[in-house]
């Protein structure tokens, strides 16, 4: 249950600041990039600069490819 509203607060706390969208300062390993994907689901990856840079790092490493159809 703790786990559950540590996540909906990080998300609120990603929604509302501004600082929670810029880019990391290195790269992002995949299990960090899969972590910032779930907190920044409700972002757009054009938007958000730290979603972008988890969604890069995931297809490189082959995690994640972009559909053709849907926008993230």
């Amino acid at each position: 249950m703790a786990t559950t509203r540590s996540l909906a607060m990080y998300q609120l706390i990603a929604m509302t600041q501004q600082e929670a969208h810029q880019p990391p300062s290195v790269p992002f390993t995949v299990e960090q990039a899969h972590l910032v994907m779930q907190f920044h689901v409700a972002c757009r990856a054009t938007c958000c600069p730290r979603k972008a840079a988890a969604q890069n790092a995931l297809i490189e490493a082959g995690c994640m490819v972009l559909s053709a159809t849907k926008p993230r």
